[in-house]
């Protein structure tokens, strides 16, 4: 029983001194994909970019910049200012709307009229200015066209 009368404050202190720290802090490199890639009637392009915050602690991102190439045709330079914050864990959508080249206008429209989907890869960087970090980021996967949504892919 002394024993235990011994043990049981240095315990106690242990478990205090444990809780008190809280989870660990971890930022990792965020990763920026597209969500979706719209043809507008009047020939632009809006893209949704998915924002992945993998990090422990929320992130605000105030700076994105990137080159977006559909197939093996460059369509153009995004450069946007989200203004976003993202949860730990978790992600956000931002929208921005641009011209295309013409080179990857055609390679979409020849995807569309024959209803298949096509590669893209997404290369740049984002910075975050809470917790205050410039992380590149190169992205590669494929969109299909979405059933009754003319002229949609994700």
């Amino acid at each position: 029983m002394c024993r235990f009368r011994l043990l049981l404050p240095l315990l106690s202190a242990l478990l205090l001194v444990a809780c008190a720290g809280g989870p660990p802090k971890r930022i990792f490199p965020p990763q920026v994909s597209l969500h979706e890639l719209k043809v507008e009637a009047d020939g632009q392009w809006t893209a949704q970019l998915r924002i992945r915050n993998f990090s422990t602690v929320p992130m605000h991102f105030n700076r994105l910049s990137a080159t977006l190439s559909i197939g093996a045709e460059v369509a153009g330079r995004i450069e946007v200012d989200p203004g976003l914050g993202v949860g730990p864990g978790s992600s956000e959508l931002v929208s921005h709307r641009f011209s295309p080249s013409p080179a990857a206008r055609a390679v979409l429209d020849q995807a569309l009229a024959q209803r298949r989907g096509l590669r893209y890869r997404l290369e740049g960087r984002i910075t975050s200015k809470d917790p205050g970090t410039d992380d590149p980021f190169d992205y590669q996967s494929a969109l299909d066209p979405v059933p009754g949504l003319s002229g949609v892919l994700r």
